[in-house]
C-alpha cells in the first residue's frame, strides 16, 4: 500500500486481554484495506509492550517514549488493571496515566478505553484486582476526563474498536 502517513496504535492491556488485543490488531489491519484509509492515504501501525526490542534503555522508558509517540492508546481492561498485585506499580496504570498527562496538554495521543464487563462476585474483596478496575472506570467516568465503552463479548469488542477507530481517522486525518 502506498501512504504517506502512518498513524500510531498503541495497545495497553493486562494478561487476561488476549484475545481483545488480537482484534485492536486485525482491525487495524482490516482497516488499512479499507477505501477510507487507501484514499486518505494513512496507514495503522499497532505496537504493545511485547513488540519492544531489547535495548540498553530502561523497558518502562522505552514504553514511555512509545506512547508518547502513538497517536491513539486502546487501554482494555477486565479483572485486571496489569500483572502486577500492586496497583501502584501497574505498568498499564502508568501508561495510561503518561498517556492522560500527554493529552491533557496536547490532545494528544487519543486514549480509548475499553472495560469488559465483569460480575463481580461475592468473594472479591474491596482490595481485589476487579474492585481496583472498577475504582479506574469510575473515576474516568465521573470526571468525563476520556472516552470510555463497555463491552461483554469479543463480537462486540470488534465492531466497537472498528467503528471508534474508523471515525477517529476519518475526523482527524485530511488526505495528503
Amino acid at each position: 500500500m502506498d501512504t504517506n502517513r502512518i498513524l500510531k496504535v498503541f495497545i495497553a492491556s493486562p494478561g487476561d486481554i488476549i484475545v481483545e488485543r488480537k482484534i485492536v490488531r486485525e482491525v487495524c489491519l482490516g482497516l488499512n484495506e479499507s477505501e477510507l484509509l487507501r484514499h486518505l492515504s494513512v496507514s495503522l501501525h499497532t505496537a504493545m509492550w511485547g513488540d519492544v526490542f531489547p535495548s540498553a534503555e530502561d523497558p518502562q522508558a522505552m514504553i514511555n517514549r512509545l506512547v508518547d509517540e502513538c497517536d491513539i492508546l486502546v487501554c482494555i481492561f477486565y479483572k485486571r488493571v496489569d500483572t502486577q498485585p500492586d496497583w501502584s506499580e501497574s505498568e498499564n496504570l502508568n501508561k495510561f496515566l503518561l498517556a492522560y498527562d500527554s493529552w491533557k496538554s496536547l490532545k494528544k495521543p487519543h486514549v480509548m478505553c475499553y472495560f469488559k464487563d465483569v460480575k463481580a462476585s461475592i468473594e472479591d474483596s474491596p482490595y481485589s484486582e476487579v474492585n481496583q478496575v472498577n475504582k479506574l472506570k469510575e473515576k474516568i467516568q465521573k470526571e468525563h476526563i476520556l472516552f470510555t465503552e463497555e463491552f461483554s463479548a469479543p463480537y462486540e469488542f470488534c465492531e466497537k474498536i472498528y467503528d471508534h477507530i474508523e471515525k477517529w481517522v476519518r475526523d482527524n486525518t485530511r488526505k495528503h
